[in-house]
């Protein structure tokens, strides 16, 4: 294995994160499912997008899910109409 390879480090599954939607800001999940020329691309899931549109995902100021099994409960919460827990709401950076 090359010293360049050790070094990189792969960017997370699942990630979290707040943007502005309909003059409304809003959190996402983000299931990443493509890595292209250093952009990610995967499907996020909102209020407005419950059962996930694919964007380009931003790269920097995200929370890391950690599990797909983290993800997949707060993504059936968003299908389901539910708020995200305030707690972990607040943590999230707002993305442009």
């Amino acid at each position: 294995m090359l010293a360049n390879e050790a070094e990189r480090l792969k960017p997370p599954q699942c990630v979290a994160f707040r943007t502005m939607e309909r003059w409304v800001v809003i959190p996402v999940i983000a299931r990443i499912e493509s890595r292209e020329g250093g952009r990610l691309y995967g499907y996020w899931f909102s209020r407005f997008t419950p059962e996930g549109a694919f964007r380009e995902g931003p790269v920097d100021h995200v929370v890391d899910l950690g599990s797909d099994d983290d993800a997949g409960t707060l993504i059936d919460l968003i299908r389901g109409g539910r708020d995200l827990p305030v707690e972990f709401v607040q943590r999230l950076h707002v993305i442009d």
